[in-house]
């Protein structure tokens, strides 16, 4: 499900949001989740649940899809990640990280919002993954994105055109001690 929550109708993606609400994403996104996944994920017909995209999509400026979502992080909290919040305690195996950046910063390598609020205050300990071609949409060279994005706490990353690049890089980062080992054991 996606838990965003849509603050400006002209982004084009408000079709994917349950609405304009924390307490929509809150209230629809665990029934989604559960019916997805099931009370036993060995259950034949079960698929892992991913709520996305994480966080604060639905609030760009302007609308802007892939934009920036400005202000401060008590609203960021309150408006956008309630939802996450609600996917997490219903047993949501994956999240994926969104397009949009925070006051500037790339979600897909936003390590605090990532590693140390959605893991570690929020409690996630499923699969966090990226966006389509995500990591590639940070600014700077292609071994700095995969580095951040890796350290960032993203686990799976979709490079469907350029995922032998990726791998390349992500042995090198490796190779070079600019991803540790235990992130890839991680």
């Amino acid at each position: 499900p996606v838990v965003a929550v849509v603050q400006d109708v002209r982004w084009g993606r408000t079709y994917e949001g349950f609405g304009e609400t924390p307490e929509l994403a809150v209230l629809l996104g665990p029934p989604a989740i559960r019916g997805l996944q099931g009370p036993d994920m060995s259950t034949p017909g079960r698929v892992l649940a991913t709520a996305k995209h994480f966080v604060g999509d639905g609030g760009t400026r302007g609308g802007v899809d892939r934009g920036d979502t400005a202000g401060d992080e008590a609203a960021l909290r309150a408006v956008h990640m309630a939802g996450y919040v609600a996917a997490i305690k219903a047993g949501a195996g994956s999240i994926m990280v969104s397009f949009n950046s925070w006051n500037g910063e790339g979600m897909h390598g936003h390590k605090r919002l990532l590693t140390d609020v959605l893991r570690g205050e929020l409690g996630f300990t499923g699969l966090l993954v990226s966006d389509w071609n995500g990591v590639d949409e940070l600014p700077g060279e292609r071994d700095d994105n995969v580095e951040q994005a890796i350290n960032a706490g993203i686990d799976m990353v979709m490079a469907p055109d350029t995922y032998r690049e990726f791998i390349a890089s992500l042995r090198k980062n490796v190779d070079a001690g600019r991803v540790p080992t235990s992130r890839i054991d991680d």
